[in-house]
C-alpha cells in the first residue's frame, strides 16, 4: 500500500472537502468525493459542503461542468435512499443545482392521493408548501418533501413543549381514572401533535416512494 493511500484512508472525506472548497479546488473536491464510498455521515456532509461551495463559488463553463460533475456523482450512488437524500440536501442547502432526477415525479393529483391516504387535506398543504395552479402539473418533489418533514418537525416540537408542562405522573392518573379535565385535555392535545407529526412524516415518506 503506498503513502498516498494511507493519506486517502486516514483522512475524513469532510476535511478534506472542506479544505478543497477553501482553496475554490473543485475538480479535486469532486474527486474526493468520488473516490470514497458514499455513506450518510461524513461523506453527506462533505457532500453538502462541495455543493454549496460549488453553487456560490462558480460561474460560466465552470459552473456548468460542476453541474454536470455534482448531477453524475449523485445519480451514480448505487443507495437510492441516500441519492434520494442527497437531492434533498441540494434543495435544503437552496443551491441551484436540479438534481430532480433522483426523486420520484408526482403530480398534484398524485400529491392529493398520498395525502389521503394519510388523512392530510390538501388545504392543510397549501398552506406549509408551494404548489402548482394546475392539478396536472408536477410538484416540486423536494420542496414538498422538505417541507413536509419540517412541518412534522414543528408537530413534534409542539408535543414535546406541551409534554414538559405535565406532571410526570399524568399518563398513571389518566389510566387511573383520577386525573383532572385539565391533564385529560392538555394529553389530548399533545397527541393530536404527535399524531399530526406522524402524518407528515409518512406524507414525505410516501413521496420518495416509487413512482
Amino acid at each position: 500500500m503506498t503513502l498516498a493511500k494511507l493519506v486517502v484512508d486516514y483522512t475524513r472525506v469532510s476535511d478534506d472537502a472542506a479544505i478543497l472548497c477553501r482553496r475554490k479546488d473543485f475538480p479535486r473536491a469532486m474527486n474526493v468525493l468520488q473516490r470514497r464510498d458514499p455513506d450518510r455521515r461524513r461523506w453527506r456532509q462533505a457532500f453538502r459542503a462541495v455543493a454549496v461551495a460549488g453553487d456560490r463559488g462558480l460561474d460560466g463553463m465552470r459552473r456548468r461542468w460542476f453541474e454536470g460533475a455534482i448531477t453524475e456523482l449523485v445519480t451514480g450512488v448505487n443507495d437510492r435512499t441516500l441519492k434520494r437524500e442527497l437531492a434533498l440536501d441540494a434543495v435544503d442547502c437552496q443551491t441551484a443545482w436540479n438534481l430532480g432526477e433522483a426523486l420520484p415525479t408526482w403530480s398534484a393529483r398524485d400529491l392529493w392521493g398520498h395525502a389521503e391516504t394519510v388523512q392530510l387535506p390538501m388545504a392543510y398543504l397549501a398552506q406549509v408548501t408551494r404548489l402548482p395552479k394546475n392539478i396536472r402539473e408536477n410538484i416540486e418533489t423536494a420542496r414538498v418533501v422538505l417541507d413536509c418533514r419540517r412541518t412534522a418537525e414543528a408537530h413534534r416540537r409542539i408535543a414535546l413543549e406541551l409534554s414538559g408542562n405535565l406532571a410526570p405522573t399524568a399518563m398513571i392518573e389518566e389510566v387511573r381514572g383520577c386525573a383532572d379535565d385539565a391533564t385529560l385535555a392538555a394529553l389530548q392535545d399533545i397527541r393530536g401533535q404527535q399524531e399530526a407529526a406522524r402524518r407528515w412524516r409518512e406524507l414525505a415518506h410516501l413521496l420518495l416512494g416509487p413512482a
